[in-house]
């Protein structure tokens, strides 16, 4: 009973990181560009949430499998330490942008570089949310409860 209540936490919380990360996405991509615009009422309004819309929807469904590998892998042996779900994130964006941009190369693109370092910090801080909502508890279903 345990083990399904975990795997509705583990879901929960890879919907809520991967919101995050479409935030953190957004907001490096449009920051450098007329971010007062942005906030203003009117066609750039919605600019910002439908950015963080796609991103949403384009980083669920890409990270989904890769962060299968490593949730469970963190839960089988009980790894719960912040630094862990931060570098599994990280890496899961940079593998995210590699795999897309990668056939097209790099050429030391000052653009693309930016972008790795975008989805870099979005993988980053999506692993901290999930550890922060999930990740600090992997594994304790499988302990046995404590005596009195």
């Amino acid at each position: 009973m345990a083990l399904i209540g975990r795997i509705f936490v583990v879901l929960f919380s890879f919907v809520i990181a991967s919101l995050v990360a479409a935030v953190v996405m957004a907001i490096g991509m449009l920051l450098p560009y007329d971010w007062q615009s942005l906030a203003s009422p009117g066609i750039h309004g919605g600019m910002f949430t439908m950015v963080v819309g796609f991103g949403f929807f384009i980083i669920a469904g890409l990270a989904l499998l890769p962060a299968i590998l490593v949730i469970a892998l963190a839960e089988t042996f009980r790894l719960r330490s912040a630094l862990f779900y931060a570098t599994a994130g990280g890496l899961e964006g940079l593998l995210l942008f590699y795999q897309r941009v990668w056939p097209m190369g790099l050429d030391n693109d000052p653009l693309m570089i930016r972008m790795a370092e975008i989805m870099a910090a979005a993988g980053i801080v999506a692993g901290l949310c999930y550890w922060a909502l999930a990740g600090r508890n992997a594994g304790k279903w499988s302990e046995p409860p404590r005596a009195a």
